[in-house]
């Protein structure tokens, strides 16, 4: 084909790549686009076969495709190519074949090639935020969240993904990714030290490739302790507030700016991650219901159950033992009946809340029945559990509850403990302490008792 002065002219205006390769597989023709693209001048490979410009073991990867087209076929499809700057590129290749005047002979072959790698990128993050955001509930958010910063990581070529949750003027690390260091949750730092504090001042998205040759960055508290010269930050805003922020940083120079596409992709990312904060928070919520007494505010039978499943036998070494006892208020029915269920309702929050202090944070209070409350006492002397539990009989008999403003009541409980094996399930050691708990009733109530195990 020959390639006169118009053709020219017209293929290096053309915003996609284009070569015309003879029937011998010689270049005659390459566009400005190509050779930008490339890095190559057509008047250094035009007459040179593809083999001799792209090697001959890239060149027996396509030369089948180039057979094909020049038969005659036309043939279009997708290619991945590794650039030198470590950069993976997508490519949509078109080739389509160039017939000779009448004769039909194929005499050569165009290459259309048009770089979708932005394009491809887009929809595969696409992709992946619907699939993380939509997996199965079972898969925790903390997986779900740092999946979507290890596809931001990727998907603008930068070394670190953080969500941070904001509060006054501290930073706090929730979640992370990055190719190069371990950053824990709950790192914190001072929110002043962060380029998210330029985020959060201007309310909008920022960016920045060169922070080094920025005035606004390179005197930051942030480039000088990090060195960070590529930085994008996004508001986390949950239920309308700011909550915290989404950001993408590498200690590299970014070789593009950021475009409207990797910001608006970014937004999208941050977008899902804002839908998990907000689900787990509901979560979360639910599951403290479904664990909570509504009436005294302490834990529930589901709750102390599970917990029981948790337990671990003692190191016999240290003779300490694991107690679990049930805390019966004496003669309830009397309190309601005689002063109404209001009355009922503020001994039963009182007396939750007297034997919650008493105990230390790593035991397990809970209310399993109308008046009736379960303790897990953990790894302790036997001795100390039983002054515990005494601790709390007394503490509930010396108590004045006040049920209005010119009455009080006081009332007692009865108390029946075991120490737990090894071998005990929560029911096996409810049925032990439960006759325990028969026995101080069955003596006069106001009282611990013991089982013989």
């Amino acid at each position: 084909m020959k390639v006169d002065r118009s053709f020219k002219k017209l293929s290096n205006v053309l915003p996609y790549l284009l070569a015309f390769v003879d029937n011998e597989r010689r270049y005659k023709f390459v566009n400005t686009a190509y050779e930008g693209f490339f890095g190559v001048k057509l008047k250094n490979i035009k007459g040179k076969s593809i083999a001799e410009v792209v090697g001959e073991e890239s060149y027996g990867k396509i030369s089948e495709l180039h057979d094909r087209v020049l038969k005659g076929e036309e043939i279009g499809f997708t290619d991945k190519v590794n650039l030198r700057d470590g950069r993976t590129i997508q490519l949509d290749i078109k080739y389509v074949p160039n017939f000779e005047g009448l004769s039909k002979k194929v005499n050569g072959f165009f290459a259309v090639i048009n770089d979708v790698t932005e394009y491809a990128s887009a929809a595969e993050v696409l992709r992946a935020v619907h699939d993380v955001v939509n997996c199965q509930s079972q898969v925790l958010s903390t997986e779900r969240i740092n999946n979507l910063l290890k596809l931001g990581c990727h998907y603008l070529n930068v070394q670190t993904g953080l969500v941070s949750h904001v509060e006054n003027d501290t930073y706090t690390v929730k979640y992370s990714y990055s190719e190069t260091a371990d950053i824990p949750a709950e790192t914190t730092f001072p929110l002043g030290d962060t380029y998210c504090s330029v985020t959060l001042t201007a309310n909008e998205v920022i960016t920045t490739t060169h922070a080094s040759e920025s005035d606004e960055y390179s005197g930051h508290p942030c480039y000088e302790k990090f060195q960070l010269q590529t930085y994008l930050g996004l508001l986390i805003r949950v239920n309308g507030i700011t909550w915290g922020t989404l950001n993408f940083t590498s200690p590299e120079t970014r070789l593009t700016p950021f475009t409207e596409l990797d910001i608006e992709l970014m937004s999208l990312i941050c977008s899902a991650i804002e839908t998990i904060i907000i689900n787990s928070s509901k979560t979360k919520r639910l599951e403290k219901l479904a664990y909570t007494d509504f009436l005294t505010g302490l834990s529930n039978r589901l709750f102390i159950t599970e917990r029981f499943e948790e337990l671990e036998p003692n190191d016999n070494k240290f003779a300490n033992v694991t107690c679990f006892a049930i805390i019966d208020v004496d003669h309830f029915k009397k309190v309601n009946d005689n002063y109404g269920h209001d009355a009922g309702d503020e001994v039963l929050q009182q007396t939750a809340r007297k034997i919650a202090g008493l105990v230390r944070i790593s035991d397990c209070v809970s209310r399993v029945g109308g008046e009736e409350f379960a303790l897990l006492l953990t790894d302790l002397p036997r001795e100390k559990a039983e002054r515990v539990l005494e601790k709390v009989r007394t503490a509930i008999e010396g108590n004045a509850i006040t049920i209005d403003k010119n009455q009080s009541i006081k009332v007692t409980v009865s108390i029946g403990a075991t120490e737990l094996k090894a071998e005990d399930e929560f029911n096996s050691a409810y049925k032990k302490a439960d006759l325990a708990l028969y026995k101080s009733k069955r003596d006069g109530r106001n009282r611990v008792s013991w089982s013989s195990n």
